[in-house]
């Protein structure tokens, strides 16, 4: 059960700040569409920052799960703060137990925790069982090892990498999150080749898979230099991962 970022949980809030994550959200949210009055489980959801914002979009049941409990302390309270209707779980997603049938299932970095390949098809077994029949599961992710290939290369964008350059299938990986001028925090991830997430997306029985790269908000591209984002997006260190049931 991965509970490092019990540890982390508020430094891993301020690096919430970072203009990545922007591009994460702005990708998961164009492709999720229309939300209003669709349940979403979200997992690995942290402190709670997509959840929040895919009900404030509108969406009808939310239910947010972590496996930390110091990120869920941090997303509870802010429910208390500010009320939304957000159901919050402790649990790893592997042992998670079953909370009802979902229109979307979203997850911001929750696969390349899995600690081996049967941990992973766990996982791919638990959001498909969590699916309504045709529904669709849209999760952020690692990009199988790619940013290890240029460790120092992101740090300009507020992220980097330790490991090795080509790590093997399972292998772990070290990245750091900025969190202030002169701050960093780091946590611990693993490679999977692209071949082990599909298999496992199919063997947990998804029909369909598609790989997107991600996009820049129109927003953010105006506030950096032109060409700034281009070595991210053509790297694609990370990317969203599209699975239909």
């Amino acid at each position: 059960m991965d509970t490092q970022y019990d540890a982390i949980a508020a430094d891993y809030q301020k690096a919430k700040r970072l203009p990545i994550f922007e591009i994460f959200e702005h990708t998961l949210l164009t492709h999720l569409g229309d939300v209003r009055g669709r349940s979403v489980l979200d997992l690995a959801c942290g402190e709670g920052f997509n959840t929040r914002r895919l009900k404030q979009l509108g969406a009808g049941r939310t239910v947010g799960v972590d496996v930390s409990e110091q990120m869920l302390l941090l997303a509870r309270q802010q429910e208390a703060r500010e009320p939304l209707g957000i159901e919050y779980v402790h649990s790893p997603v592997q042992r998670l137990g079953r909370l009802g049938t979902f229109n979307f299932v979203t997850a911001v970095f929750l696969l390349n925790y899995a600690g081996s390949t049967e941990d992973l098809l766990q996982m791919c077994r638990v959001v498909h069982d969590h699916l309504a029949p045709g529904q669709t599961f849209f999760a952020i992710n690692d990009n199988c090892g790619v940013a290890a290939r240029d460790p120092e290369g992101y740090r300009q964008y507020g992220f980097a990498y330790t490991g090795s350059p080509q790590p093997a299938d399972g292998e772990p990986l070290r990245v750091e999150l900025q969190t202030g001028p002169q701050q960093w925090t780091g946590f611990e991830i693993r490679c999977f080749l692209r071949e082990t997430y599909e298999w496992a997306l199919r063997t947990a029985g998804f029909q369909h898979v598609r790989w997107h790269r991600l996009q820049v908000p129109p927003a953010l591209e105006q506030q950096f230099p032109p060409g700034f984002w281009t070595p991210f997006l053509e790297k694609e260190p990370e990317v969203l991962i599209e699975a239909r049931k």
